[in-house]
């Protein structure tokens, strides 16, 4: 499994290249941009062909995921310790697929299982967070302990490190520094990472 997630800002043309990520393989693309407001994110989507829809998550607004029928929501840690089970039963009937990040491997471990995705970082040194070192040693092997979901890995996650996550038995990886440091070059680049993680698989 591939995610993209999109740039904390606004990209010109982002959401022509969201449809092109997608067309060439990209599974799903998490459309987080922190301090937005659910106004700036519907005019952003609102952008987007409607094609993509379907594979599109977001962050934090069930309205904008029912209005635009998208495939689910993420949850950062803080939000996550605000959802309540009957949130999450809500949600899962609505057939949303749903996510959240963790920082560590130990949270696997209480890790519940209605959620569909974990975000696990930062695996590799963050490209796009300078000073944001790895947390784990490439020694590291991932143990599910029974969690059924997928669990990425995300954080400096690229060309020559994909293969180092495929090792460390994830399900599948995350990309945001490496796609969007030079949006012009950003469907190359997926195309590159893409066919090193497919070659592995």
């Amino acid at each position: 499994m591939i995610q993209i997630i999109t740039h904390t800002q606004n990209i010109p043309g982002e959401t022509l290249i969201w449809q092109q990520l997608l067309e060439e393989g990209a599974d799903s693309i998490l459309v987080r941009k922190p301090g937005w407001q659910e106004t700036d994110y519907e005019q952003l989507l609102s952008q987007a062909d409607p094609s993509c829809y379907p594979r599109l998550m977001i962050a934090e607004h069930a309205v904008l995921c029912e209005r635009y029928g998208l495939q689910g929501l993420h949850f950062g840690e803080a939000a996550r310790g605000n959802i309540t089970e009957k949130d999450i039963s809500s949600y899962q009937q609505m057939g949303w697929s749903l996510s959240t990040g963790i920082h560590s491997a130990e949270t696997l471990q209480v890790a519940s299982n209605n959620w569909n995705n974990l975000l696990l970082s930062p695996v590799f040194d963050s490209i796009s967070k300078k000073g944001y070192t790895a947390a784990f040693n490439e020694s590291f092997r991932l143990n599910k302990n029974g969690f059924k979901g997928n669990v990425l890995a995300l954080g400096g996650v690229n060309d020559s490190t994909a293969c180092k996550a495929r090792r460390m038995l994830f399900d599948g990886i995350a990309l945001l520094g490496a796609i969007w440091e030079k949006p012009e070059k950003a469907v190359k680049e997926f195309c590159r990472i893409r066919d090193i993680w497919r070659k592995i698989n």
